[in-house]
């Protein structure tokens, strides 16, 4: 007798699962693309943290571990030439990532003990892919605009409408909003010295709350994934589990700009950006 569709059915989905699972039977560069992946977590972990100039590196030394700011501005100020110092500072941040990655597929291959390394990889590099993706964009935006709200500019004062004093200017002390109504007073004094904290103060708050929500989008992608690669439901636990250990030790290192750090930013970024 033939044996029930239902039989062969679970059969057939048995041997599917196995080969996902093991990674075998698939082209040469459909397995190599597997690897090729972590290329992106690679790419956005060196362009944050090895791009940036000595002077750029001090926001990012808060916004990000100071450990990586350090290893990778190590390459980058190297006396080797701007342009070949530039390419060192990024392929070794891309090598933090890369490396970042393959160590949370040895965490989820220890949980899916009968997957391959490459295939638990995959799926571990794929959802570290958004805390990638974050580190970049933070750098671009709200690092950058941070600076933008705190860096001193020196000019007339109508140029400067909407911003705040960096220094007492007659009877018109520290931290006085420049307004269509006070800047003709304010000429006598030539040029004058301003910048944007409140903005600043904004963006600040900003990225802490794009950062914690980013977090828990993190999860919820790597769910999805774990359910679109057909991990086994009673892993899905230990897996997110390695996920939280990952943003807390993320955090601990020193990820997001703290209260305390924004303090010191303040009081210490005008005499790196057009302070005195």
């Amino acid at each position: 007798m033939n044996p029930e569709p239902e039989t062969q059915n679970s059969e057939h989905y048995d041997d599917k699962e196995q080969i996902m699972k093991q990674v075998k039977g698939l082209d040469f560069w459909v397995r190599s693309s597997i690897w090729l992946e972590l290329i992106i977590p690679g790419y956005f972990f060196g362009k944050t943290f090895g791009a940036s100039d000595a002077k750029y590196r001090f926001l990012d030394a808060f916004m990000y571990p100071t450990a990586f700011i350090k290893f990778c501005g190590y390459f980058r100020d190297l006396p080797v030439g701007h342009y070949t110092a530039r390419f060192l500072g990024v392929f070794s941040g891309a090598l933090l990532g890369v490396l970042f990655a393959l160590l949370i597929g040895v965490f989820y291959k220890w949980v899916l003990k009968d997957w391959a390394y490459s295939k638990a990889t995959r799926v571990g590099s794929l959802a570290f892919i958004l805390i990638a993706l974050m580190t970049g964009f933070m750098s671009d935006m709200f690092c950058e605009s941070i600076g933008m709200g705190l860096r001193i500019h020196e000019k007339a004062p109508e140029e400067l409408e909407g911003k705040y004093l960096a220094q007492d200017y007659g009877a018109f002390p520290k931290g006085t909003k420049i307004t269509l109504q006070n800047a003709p007073l304010l000429e006598a004094f030539g040029k004058v010295r301003a910048n944007n904290p409140g903005s600043a103060h904004g963006w600040w708050v900003a990225s802490l709350i794009f950062m914690y929500s980013w977090f828990g989008l993190y999860f919820l992608c790597a769910h999805r994934l774990f359910k679109r690669n057909k991990v086994p439901r009673e892993a899905f636990f230990k897996l997110q589990m390695i996920n939280v250990a990952i943003v807390i030790i993320l955090l601990r290192m020193g990820f997001g700009i703290s209260a305390s750090e924004y303090h010191y930013i303040v009081t210490r970024f005008q005499y790196l950006y057009g302070g005195m």
